[in-house]
């Protein structure tokens, strides 16, 4: 099982609360804090705080730039156009976002939900309350209108993800999960039974049904843990 600590690997989510509607700046540089002081600052109860709202016009202009036609890009570094490294207030100058928190089985940590046409993006902090001046940690993505890396649909099976991209390893529990080596800092997890694929003994990934589908991504900005590619070779090498 994925546990989540400070900085570590994500663990599932398990339940998305939201709140209160966050505006944004049209522009895309980072709200300064003497413009907070300026328009005032929201504090919303799962730690969101230093934020500034802005009128409803503009947020609708900030989340139609969110909006571009066609399916979203999702790689390490960038869902769409949110930067995966980019601090909280920079990001909600670029879209705007729904304070939320992202439970865990054992903690629940602060985050903002953003809508990106038809995905479901969820930024978090390991942390007790949320920082606008430091990047999220933990990025969520649920949704099937996106293209990942190698130009592969979001939609795509668990066989031509593993052909495209190769080495991967794999753990069930709570879900099946799986980790490409050519991406790893990118989670997949796959709609497949747990109970039906069984322990994964050996890093043995024939068991996961080849026709497997992804129900969500999580990108860690964080150590890996216990998951490593030493030794893992390219299917049927």
């Amino acid at each position: 099982m994925l546990h989540l600590r400070r900085r570590s690997l994500p663990a599932l989510v398990v339940s998305i609360g939201a709140l209160t509607l966050l505006a944004c700046r049209t522009s895309r540089d980072a709200a300064p804090m003497a413009e907070a002081s300026k328009r005032g600052v929201v504090t919303q109860p799962n730690g969101l705080s230093g934020v500034p709202l802005q009128g409803s016009e503009t947020s609708a202009r900030s989340q139609a730039s969110c909006e571009a036609p066609g399916p979203v890009r999702i790689s390490p570094d960038a869902i769409g156009p949110l930067p995966t490294t980019a601090s909280v207030r920079r990001l909600l100058a670029i879209c705007s976002g729904v304070p939320t928190r992202r439970e865990t089985e054992e903690h629940a940590y602060p985050a903002v939900e953003f809508h990106l046409t038809q995905l479901t993006v969820v930024a978090s902090q390991t942390a007790d309350s949320l920082n606008p001046d430091e990047a999220p940690d933990t990025w969520e993505v649920k949704g099937t209108d996106a293209i990942l890396p190698m130009d592969l649909p979001m939609s795509s099976t668990w066989g031509t993800l593993r052909r495209a991209y190769g080495a991967a390893v794999g753990d069930r529990m709570p879900s099946v999960i799986v980790m490409f080596c050519k991406f790893p800092n990118m989670f997949f997890y796959l709609d497949a039974d747990p109970e039906s694929v069984g322990p994964i003994i050996n890093n043995d990934l024939t068991k996961i049904p080849s026709e497997s589908r992804i129900m969500r991504i999580i990108i860690t900005l964080g150590p890996l843990g216990p998951w490593s590619c030493a030794g893992v070779q390219n299917p049927g090498s």
